[in-house]
């Protein structure tokens, strides 16, 4: 699927997106303000990693397979299958974890053991929603991406439909509930629309179980592990540093920035991973690979910019429509926050052909130590600057990452050996 019709889709479903998110957004903050956001933040990031294990952190890598034996029914239907499998034993591990601890991870991430049942009604839910991540991941690797518009799309409108009705009814618990429940409607439209993928069994089997599969699946699994745990992780920390030495307001208004950029970003990060992956994987030689990261930078980068150069003219407005006057105070982070975007994207082209050509050693290094460099980058300016601190560390790491990056991954698609 080209680069234009892909961007098309994704557009389609990131609107979608944006519009749910937004509103959201906006009953989180009237409904619970600045500390709620902070909250929600620190939930979201708590669950990503669960979610990440309960997948096997495999979802790439099978975007990465079926995408390279799409043309071959009987390979692909051995990384179906033993995918699967997978999905399902990891899920069920985590569910019993998050169940059975589910008063510490309350006390861990938000203070108090009040919460405890958001983590045991997410542990109902987690095989639910790892096997949704899943199939997502197959529709993606067999370019399947009107299907997956659709179901993105309507994820976006339930979860909307959820999240106000158990914002009001229940306040931030029902916020962090309201996924779970989303993520059951989805299973139903995913299962409609696999019926529709014919020649495929989508049935688990441990007879069926490929050891060569699982052992490309998993190689392939530790660069996600690292990065779904690492970045997640260091968001933790910071947001923890900001609470600490400040308010969860605070903590809240840095929150809003990181939301408002992953708003705007999610058309973009959408098009790296519905277009980039499968595509790079695709590529073998080094010519095709500058050209499609050319093209990368001249259709994509320029859109970042654009975006970013409009929210910092509007920022004021911005703030107004999608939180409240109580997030004003959050104004002067838009300055650094957009320029480490740009720098971000950037960087990204380049990497994502780490993911797509399983280089495990690097990318697992500079996963690692660029995280880290962005955890010492904010203690030290939060602590100099206050909280527009994070954004200094934000704009500085991703500008340094995208250097690193031009250095290890130019040799690969340069034609001179």
């Amino acid at each position: 699927m080209k680069l234009l019709k892909t961007s098309f889709y994704t557009s389609l479903s990131t609107a979608v997106t944006f519009i749910s998110g937004f509103i959201v957004t906006k009953v989180v903050a009237v409904k619970i303000g600045p500390a709620g956001i902070a909250y929600v933040g620190q939930f979201q990031n708590t669950i990503s990693i669960l979610t990440m294990l309960a997948t096997g952190a495999i979802t790439s890598a099978t975007i990465k397979y079926i995408a390279n034996y799409r043309d071959q029914p009987e390979k692909k239907q051995r990384v179906l299958t033993t995918a699967l499998t997978i999905v399902l034993l990891c899920s069920f591990t985590i569910a019993a974890f998050v169940i059975s601890a589910s008063g510490y991870l309350s006390r861990s991430v938000f203070k108090t053991g009040e919460l405890w049942l958001v983590f045991v009604l997410y542990g109902v839910f987690i095989t639910i929603i790892s096997v949704n991540s899943f199939y997502a991941a197959v529709f993606n690797g067999l370019k399947e991406i009107k299907k997956l518009t659709v179901i993105n799309i309507t994820g976006s409108l339930v979860g909307i439909i959820f999240t106000v009705i158990f914002a009001y009814a229940w306040g931030i618990k029902g916020v962090l509930i309201a996924n779970n429940f989303t993520a059951l409607i989805l299973f139903i439209v995913n299962l409609w629309f696999l019926k529709k993928i014919k020649g495929i069994n989508w049935k688990p089997s441990f007879s069926k179980w490929d050891k060569r599969v699982a052992g490309m699946l998993f190689t392939f699994a530790l660069m996600n592990v690292v990065s779904g745990f690492v970045t997640p992780a260091a968001q933790l920390i910071v947001r923890n540093k900001i609470i600490e030495n400040f308010s969860a307001n605070e903590a809240g208004y840095w929150q809003a920035i990181t939301r408002i950029s992953d708003y705007y970003l999610s058309f973009i990060t959408t098009v790296l991973s519905v277009y980039y992956l499968p595509r790079l994987s695709e590529l073998k030689e080094k010519h095709e690979l500058k050209h499609e990261i050319i093209k990368g930078y001249k259709t994509l980068l320029p859109i970042v910019g654009v975006m970013a150069f409009l929210i910092w003219l509007c920022r004021t407005w911005i703030v107004h429509i999608l939180f409240t006057q109580n997030f004003l105070p959050m104004l002067p982070l838009f300055k650094y926050q957009l320029l480490g975007d740009f720098f971000k994207i950037g960087s990204w082209l380049l990497a994502f052909l780490m993911l797509s050509k399983a280089l495990v050693r690097m990318y697992i290094i500079t996963e690692i130590v660029f995280n880290a460099t962005f955890v010492i980058l904010s203690i030290f300016f939060i602590s100099k600057n206050g909280i527009i601190g994070a954004t200094y560390a934000f704009c500085i790491n991703y500008a340094l990452y995208w250097v690193v990056m031009w250095f290890l991954i130019k040799k690969r698609i340069s034609n001179n050996d």
